[in-house]
């Protein structure tokens, strides 16, 4: 698994602290913003938000049942997905940004610094 995302970076988004907001649909309902309780390997997560919870696959797409979406952002707005995160850097499939290839492995924190660090959202 790697380097498994630290204890702070997990946990309800509505707490003190910088935890990782994610997209994901733990029920058929509607995918909707939630927090990570759990890492379960580099790429599944026990994900929860107002629907449901449930252990979820990472994707780079919009989530269909039983998948989270992690969105990272460049210093000039741009999205990626991560296909792969752990708890220093992540692996990225680009959206709308630029300044990083798809499959590219960059550095990750909560603010962004050009061409070097994209921002993970936390609520």
């Amino acid at each position: 698994m790697g380097r498994p995302l630290e204890k702070r970076f997990i946990g309800n988004t509505t707490a003190s602290g910088p935890q990782i907001q994610v997209s994901c649909r733990p029920t058929a309902a509607a995918a909707a913003n939630g927090y990570i309780v759990k890492q379960v390997s580099g790429r599944r997560f026990k994900c929860t938000n107002a629907n449901g919870t449930a252990v979820c696959k990472l994707v780079t797409t919009a989530p269909a049942q039983g998948e989270v979406r992690i969105t990272l952002t460049d210093s000039a707005g741009g999205t990626y997905f991560a296909s792969k995160i752990s708890s220093r850097t992540a692996t990225v499939v680009a959206g709308t940004g630029t300044q990083f290839a798809s499959g590219s492995k960059v550095r990750w924190n909560f603010t962004a610094v050009a061409n070097t660090v994209l921002a993970v959202a936390n609520a």
